[in-house]
């Protein structure tokens, strides 16, 4: 298994409240908008956008890792906190701003490059 395939590791209060959810889930059947409102479930991100974020963070650890850099070392050079920064490679934030990435792979030395990619129409807007 990759590291981008891993989950991140749960602790004890967080894995009960999931299984929780998931019962009430089993008998309730709420869709993906009521968890949301019940704040059960945070906005949902398209699956493309969360393994191409996965794979810059999984990316900026390997660095930050080869370099023999810690997260306090990180955390200190770029004024995020340890948490913040485990949490960004962890697969945590899910939305990190641009200012966080930019910080983080600056503190390594890396640099951090966005793309626009034209995508063609829907199908139903081609005939």
């Amino acid at each position: 298994m990759s590291q981008t395939d891993s989950k991140p590791a749960l602790s004890p209060e967080q894995q009960a409240a999931v299984e929780a959810i998931r019962a009430r889930s089993k008998i309730e059947r709420p869709g993906p908008d009521e968890l949301i409102d019940r704040g059960e479930l945070d906005e949902l991100v398209p699956h493309g956008q969360f393994m191409e974020l996965r794979e810059l963070t999984v990316r900026l650890r390997q660095i930050r890792e080869r370099q023999g850099l810690s997260l306090t070392d990180v955390s200190e050079q770029s004024g995020m906190t340890r948490a913040a920064i485990s949490r960004l490679e962890n697969g945590w934030n899910l939305n990190p701003t641009l200012d966080t990435l930019f910080r983080y792979a600056t503190v390594l030395g890396a640099q951090i490059r966005l793309a626009v990619d034209e995508c063609p129409p829907p199908r139903s807007e081609q005939a």
